[in-house]
C-alpha cells in the first residue's frame, strides 16, 4: 500500500515538474470566419520548447482578420464590408476573452490595426475607401471616440488592383512617425500623431515613392531605425529604402521568389528577426513560399532560402517570443505550419507539427 501511494505521489511529482519546466503562453489566432469553420479568435496553449500548441477557446467576432495585443488588452479589426465594419477592443482574462466595445472604421474591410506603446490610442487601416482611422483609447482599454480618419484618393498603373488608394497597414518607425502603406498609390505616407485641443489627429510629414506596380503592403524597420523593407504584394519585391538626412532613397530591390519562378505573386508579409540578421517574408497565390534574406552590415539583403509553407495562402506569420519558431498560417488549408529556426544561420526546418485552425490570418503572442 505504502509502495502504492509513493508511487502515485511521485508520478504527480514529475508530472508537475515538467509542466514547471515547460510552462505554455497564449497564442491567439485571428481569422475569417464562417457558419462551418472559424467563430472568430482562436486561443491556444504554445509551448515555447516543443512548438506544440492546445485549442484553449474560440471568441466570436466577425472576421477578426488583424489583431493586436497591450498587457491584458487585445484590439481586433472586424474586416466586413457591408457596413458592420467596426475595430473591437478585448479585455484578455483567464479564461477566454471577453469584449469590452466597438467603434465603426471610417472606410470598409478594415485590415490592420496598431497601438502605440502606451496603449492611448490605436491606428486602423481600412483597405476599401481610403480611409486611416485613429481612435482614442481609456484607461480601461475601452475605445473611447474616433478623433480623426485621413482619406486618400490614389491610384497606380495596375488598373486591376490599383485603381483607387487601399490603405493596407501602419507601423511605427524608429522616428515614432506612422508609415503607412498604400498599395493602390504605390506610396508610403509618413504621419505623426499629435494631441491638440480635439484630441489625438494626423499631421502629414512626408511620403515615400514605391516603384509602379508594386503595390506597397507591409513594412519592417532594422534595428538602427535608417533602413526600411517594404514588401510589394503584386510583384512580391522587397525594397529597401535607407534614411539620409531625413531623406528616404531606394537602395536595392530584391525578389522573394526562387530563381526560375513564373507564376503569380501575392506577397503578404514581412518581419525581422530581434538581432537585426535575418529578414522573413510570405508569398501566396502560385508561389506559397516563405523566403530568407540574411541582412549584412550595410543592411543590404542575399536571399538564402526559399521553402514551401506546406500549404496554401500563407498570409501572416510570426516568431515565437525567443525566435526558435517560425508559424505560418496559411489560410487556404485551415492550418498553421510551425518551422523551427536556426539563429545563426537564419535557415527554416519544418517541424512537422501542425495546428488546426480555419482560416488563420493573424497569428500574435
Amino acid at each position: 500500500m505504502i509502495k502504492r501511494y509513493l508511487g502515485a505521489f511521485m508520478l504527480a511529482f514529475a508530472v508537475s515538474v515538467s509542466v514547471a519546466q515547460n510552462p505554455t503562453i497564449p497564442l491567439y489566432v485571428g481569422t475569417y470566419t464562417s457558419p462551418n469553420g472559424s467563430q472568430g479568435i482562436y486561443e491556444f496553449a504554445f509551448d515555447p520548447k516543443t512548438g506544440d500548441a492546445q485549442l484553449i477557446g474560440e471568441t466570436k467576432s466577425p472576421n477578426p482578420s488583424f489583431i493586436a495585443k497591450r498587457g491584458n488588452l487585445l484590439l481586433a479589426t472586424n474586416e466586413m464590408t457591408d457596413g458592420s465594419q467596426t475595430l473591437s477592443a478585448f479585455r484578455i482574462g483567464d479564461k477566454q476573452l471577453s469584449l469590452i466595445n466597438a467603434l465603426p472604421t471610417g472606410g470598409s474591410a478594415p485590415c490592420h490595426v496598431v497601438m502605440d506603446q502606451g496603449a492611448k490610442y490605436a491606428v486602423v487601416s481600412n483597405y476599401l475607401g481610403g480611409a486611416l482611422d485613429l481612435y482614442a483609447l481609456n484607461a480601461d482599454g475601452s475605445l473611447r471616440e474616433k478623433t480623426d480618419t485621413k482619406l486618400y484618393q490614389g491610384s497606380s498603373v495596375n488598373m486591376n488592383r490599383q485603381e483607387a488608394s487601399h490603405i493596407h497597414s501602419a507601423f511605427f518607425g524608429k522616428d515614432s512617425l506612422l508609415y503607412v502603406s498604400d498599395l493602390g498609390a504605390d506610396k508610403i505616407y509618413m504621419l505623426a500623431v499629435v494631441q491638440g485641443d480635439r484630441g489625438y489627429t494626423f499631421q502629414e510629414k512626408g511620403e515615400i515613392t514605391v516603384p509602379a506596380g508594386s503595390g506597397p503592403r507591409h513594412l519592417a524597420f532594422h534595428p538602427n531605425g535608417k533602413l526600411l523593407y517594404s514588401l510589394s504584394e503584386l510583384t512580391a519585391d522587397i525594397h529597401v529604402f535607407e534614411k539620409k538626412k531625413n531623406t528616404w532613397s531606394l537602395v536595392q530591390t530584391l525578389s522573394m521568389n526562387a530563381p526560375g519562378f513564373a507564376g503569380k505573386n501575392g506577397a503578404a508579409d514581412i518581419k525581422l528577426s530581434q538581432d537585426g540578421k535575418f529578414l522573413y517574408a510570405t508569398d501566396r497565390v502560385d508561389a506559397n513560399t516563405i523566403a530568407t534574406f540574411a541582412v549584412n552590415r550595410k543592411g543590404k539583403l542575399a536571399q538564402k532560402q526559399v521553402i514551401s509553407v506546406m500549404g496554401k495562402g500563407p498570409r501572416n506569420f510570426n516568431f515565437s517570443p525567443d525566435e526558435r519558431f517560425i508559424l505560418v498560417g496559411n489560410q487556404l488549408t485551415d492550418e498553421i505550419v510551425v518551422f523551427a529556426r536556426d539563429a545563426k544561420k537564419g535557415l527554416l526546418t519544418d517541424t512537422g507539427k501542425r495546428i488546426k485552425a480555419s482560416k488563420p490570418v493573424c497569428i500574435l503572442f
